[in-house]
C-alpha cells in the first residue's frame, strides 16, 4: 500500500477546516467572527463520525492506520498550517496563535473527535463481522 492510498486527503481537509471553525465556534472575543459557545466540542461528533465511516467504507479490513494518518494530516492542516498562515497573513505573533484558551479548545475538540472515531470504527467492524 503506497503512502497516498493509506490516507484520504479530502478527509483530512474536512478535519483541518473543522478545527479551526471549532475555534470560532470556541472563543469568546467579540470581533463578529466568534460565538463563544462552551459545548463547541459537539461539532467533533458528527465530523468524525461522518469521517470514520468513510473510512470504514474504503478500508473495510484496515481502517486504523488511514484513520491515523488522515486525522494526523487534518490536525496539520487545521492546528499547524493555518495558525502559522495567521502569523504570516496578519503578523498575528505566536502568543496570538497558541493562547491558552485555543489549546483547551482544540484539545477538547479532538478528544471527542477521536473517541467518536474510534467508536465509530469499532460499531463499524462489529456490524460487518455481525453481516457475514
Amino acid at each position: 500500500m503506497s503512502f497516498r492510498s493509506s490516507f484520504s486527503l479530502p478527509l483530512s481537509l474536512l478535519l483541518g477546516a473543522a478545527i479551526h471553525l471549532d475555534w470560532h465556534l470556541a472563543r469568546h472575543e467579540h470581533d463578529g467572527r466568534s460565538l463563544g459557545w462552551d459545548a463547541h466540542w459537539l461539532l467533533a461528533i458528527p465530523i468524525f463520525a461522518v469521517a470514520a465511516w468513510r473510512i470504514a467504507r474504503r478500508w473495510p479490513d484496515h481502517p486504523w492506520r488511514p484513520a491515523a494518518l488522515t486525522v494526523a494530516l487534518g490536525i496539520l492542516l487545521g492546528q499547524v498550517i493555518e495558525p502559522l498562515a495567521e502569523i504570516i497573513h496578519y503578523q498575528a505573533t505566536l502568543a496570538d496563535e497558541l493562547e491558552p484558551a485555543r489549546l483547551t479548545a482544540f484539545a477538547l475538540f479532538k478528544v471527542t473527535g477521536l473517541l467518536t472515531m474510534g467508536a465509530t470504527l469499532l460499531l463499524l467492524r462489529r456490524k460487518a463481522r455481525g453481516a457475514t
